[in-house]
């Protein structure tokens, strides 16, 4: 049995769980509380000796990185989500470390200065959030560029970079990210987001944070 450590507030768990729910892969999702520290609980290190979510053990097998995780649950299933051509395999990376370096760093930042800090208990970086904002505005054009002759992100086919960006852009609404000038995007999130594999998981991103943290007010 898969067993998934994570939070629904979690895009990188999300993602785990959108690809998991797309391979037909049974599991069971753990919900690790972060602000009572069980990440960091003997128990838990066992799983992730590094204390993140997501992480998962499947039947035994132990595994931290959204990005790693979903690459082992493709290959275990032999599917196209990771297609086995090595050039057909290389783009896929190349849109992974695509969405792990500029466009979830990007998210991450944003998200973490507007609600985050607040549930941490920290104070707000307005560098960081102004980077953020810079830095998705660089990379969205890229992708919207890429979208405007795929229907995914590689091609024809849904792949693991589709649902890590998906995953990734999943906060726009909450995170006042404004996609409407990137039609592209918006269909192909559209499309994704009517998908089993998506509602399997919530309606939204931001229906669930406010289920489970409710609106936060933003100082401005």
């Amino acid at each position: 049995m898969l067993h998934i450590y994570g939070l629904p507030l979690s895009s990188p768990a999300n993602k785990v769980c959108y690809a998991a729910n797309y391979l037909q892969i049974p599991y069971e999702l753990h919900e690790v509380n972060l602000r009572a520290g069980e990440h960091r609980t003997p128990a838990y290190l066992k799983i992730n000796p590094y204390g993140k979510i997501p992480a998962i053990d499947d039947d035994g097998f132990k595994l931290g990185e959204s990005n790693a995780i979903i690459r082992y649950l493709a290959d275990k299933q032999k599917s196209m989500l990771y297609p086995q051509d090595i050039q057909q395999r290389a783009i896929v990376d190349q849109w992974l470390d695509f969405s792990a370096q500029h466009v979830s760093a990007a998210t991450a930042r944003i998200m973490f200065n507007t609600y985050f800090y607040k549930l941490k208990g920290t104070s707000k970086d307005e560098r960081s959030l102004e980077e953020g904002r810079q830095f998705i505005n660089q990379y969205l054009p890229i992708l919207e560029q890429q979208l405007m002759t795929n229907t995914y992100i590689t091609g024809k086919t849904l792949t693991l970079a589709d649902i890590s960006l998906l995953s990734a852009l999943d906060v726009c609404e909450l995170a006042e990210v404004d996609l409407s000038a990137y039609k592209h995007i918006t269909a192909w999130r559209k499309n994704l987001m009517s998908q089993s594999f998506y509602k399997d998981c919530h309606e939204s991103y931001t229906a669930s944070f406010n289920k489970i943290v409710g609106n936060i007010t933003v100082v401005a």
